[in-house]
């Protein structure tokens, strides 16, 4: 006997005929319960605030440098720093490497100008002190190299090379560092002095306008070994408390490293901006008292009221 238990609806043909187990088969399947991982979702969490607060951190230290006193070079200069400090500190090493070339693979270190330890705290980026070259050190993680860079910004004013300098300074009197160099700015001075006097050049003029610099081999290769002191290694009081050995350039958004480690790279440097050179005699930081070891260097320049300004500190910088 066949017991299977059949369900017809009325009017509804043998075809049709539907058994009970396949009725209980077309149940809808219960349902899925997901375990979510927790500890997963609360450090990914976490990280997503991490970056959020570091994110912060360098937009509130940018802030602080662009609302403060300094002038564009001197912000500029913080400014740099910030940005590097912050794309290591994201671990975006590829940005890295595209100013620092491969020693930046696994990050950069900023580093103490003075004790050399690295700097973790982001507010404590600040422009070097007076009496140093280097603005900044930076150690390269993967090779440890440490770099004490000049920065130069292209944003604001032209970067200085010697900023306002008499011939009284220490570096220029006898047993000073560069006192041997001293008749060789005799001479490019003393045409820059007689060309103004004769009204032939302004105050600021670019030093192809010198003809001694053009006739006279030996002298230019004086007046750059001039250039390579105040560029890597000091300034009128002398030696740096941290010498140069690289310069990074930071004009826009636009980054340029470049190592001067050994004598041809400074060389190879200096070659690169002389044409750019422009020279003066300007009036700040001259003594208050006109010394006598000064006059070699000194344009007077008389004023309509007869009154005289005694410009005799040497000024060079790049256009």
């Amino acid at each position: 006997m066949n017991n299977s238990l059949y369900l017809k609806e009325p009017n509804m043909s043998s075809d049709h005929i539907t058994s009970q187990t396949e009725v209980m088969e077309q149940q809808p399947e219960p349902k899925k319960f997901i375990i979510k991982d927790y500890k997963k979702l609360y450090y990914n969490e976490k990280e997503r605030n991490d970056i959020l607060e570091k994110k912060n951190e360098y937009l509130l230290a940018r802030i602080n440098i662009l609302t403060n006193n300094q002038n564009k070079g001197e912000k500029d200069e913080v400014l740099l720093l910030l940005h590097l400090y912050h794309t290591n500190e994201m671990n975006h090493f590829d940005k890295l490497i595209e100013i620092f070339g491969e020693e930046a693979s696994e990050g950069i270190s900023i580093l103490n100008i003075d004790t050399d330890d690295e700097i973790f705290d982001i507010n404590k980026l600040s422009k070097a002190p007076c009496g140093y070259k280097a603005d900044c050190k930076i150690r390269m993680k993967k090779t440890k190299n440490v770099y004490s860079i000049s920065i130069k910004s292209k944003n604001g004013a032209n970067p200085s090379i010697l900023n306002h300098t008499p011939r009284s300074a220490k570096i220029f009197q006898e047993g000073g560092i560069i006192n041997h160099l001293v008749p060789c700015l005799d001479k490019i001075l003393q045409e820059y002095i007689d060309k103004r006097i004769n009204k032939i050049i302004g105050e600021d003029i670019p030093i192809s306008k010198l003809t001694c610099l053009k006739d006279d081999y030996l002298l230019k290769e004086d007046f750059k070994e001039v250039l390579s002191y105040f560029i890597f290694d000091g300034s009128g009081r002398g030696y740096s408390k941290c010498k140069s050995n690289a310069i990074m350039t930071y004009q826009s958004d636009k980054i340029m490293f470049r190592k001067y480690d050994n004598i041809q790279n400074k060389k190879a440097y200096i070659e690169s901006i002389y044409d750019k050179l422009v020279i003066s005699l300007r009036d700040k930081g001259m003594p208050k008292l006109l010394q006598e070891c000064c006059k070699p260097w000194v344009f007077e320049d008389i004023k309509p009221d007869g009154s005289v300004k005694y410009k005799g500190s040497l000024h060079i910088r790049i256009t």
